[in-house]
């Protein structure tokens, strides 16, 4: 199959959704991620994107549960513009040092921990549990500030700012993340007895810091179908 016969395969309008990769043509028509012929609002089916995938966050190991459906001859990659070049060693510096991967797992940790923390806190009455709880709280929410930083970068030299659901829901999740812990750190540094006050307040502080793992939760499955689909 040559890339002229490819193009007809865009996933428009009923059609089957084909993509060009490395020689092989794969039918993607099927994947969620392809839905009316487009990944993420970047790709588009009925082309050759060996040179767009090469630059893709994830490997080629996501083909490996496609099989392809035909050889493609011709598969030349375009050459880049000027702007295209620059966001392109952009991108190859991304892939070398993966910092929102490797940021990520900070906050992810410590706030998983405080939350153990301080249910041990509760269970038990030991304050030195509560301590540790919000000791983790805080340098987790501060660990937010690189992650989701790093994140955005990734958003704009990997996916161009695309704006479909998986994105904008991991984002918003994020930022909601983070102003819960600029939350949780202002009422404990307002009140250090906040744990065990019994008040209203106090049920808002611990609510808080128990639902920062249903919003990591949010954040981790978006942002794994984002890598993996």
């Amino acid at each position: 199959m040559d890339r002229e016969e490819l193009s007809k395969f865009d996933g428009k309008e009923g059609r089957r959704a084909y993509i060009g990769y490395k020689g092989q043509v794969y039918d993607v028509t099927d994947s969620r991620l392809w839905k009316n012929g487009q990944h993420v609002k970047r790709h588009f089916a009925g082309r050759d994107l060996t040179d767009d995938l090469e630059k893709a966050p994830h490997t080629d190991e996501v083909f490996s549960r496609i099989t392809p459906v035909d050889a493609l001859t011709e598969s030349v990659p375009q050459v880049p513009s000027a702007a295209e070049a620059r966001k392109d060693m952009l991108r190859e510096l991304y892939r070398k040092l993966h910092p929102h991967p490797m940021f990520i797992h900070f906050p992810m940790g410590l706030l998983s921990f405080a939350v153990f923390m301080q249910a041990l806190f509760l269970i038990t009455g030991e304050p030195s549990f509560e301590t540790t709880a919000f000791h983790c709280m805080a340098a987790g929410g501060v660990a937010l500030i690189p992650t989701i930083a790093s994140g955005f970068f990734s958003w704009w030299v990997n996916y161009h700012y695309a704006t479909s659901n998986v994105f904008i829901t991991k984002i918003s999740f994020s930022v909601l993340l983070f102003l819960m812990c600029a939350a949780e750190m202002w009422l404990r540094f307002s009140e250090p007895g906040i744990s065990s006050a019994g008040t209203g307040v106090a049920n808002l502080y611990n609510g808080l810091l128990f639902l920062n793992l249903p919003v990591m939760a949010v954040i981790g499955f978006n942002g794994g179908k984002i890598t993996w689909g």
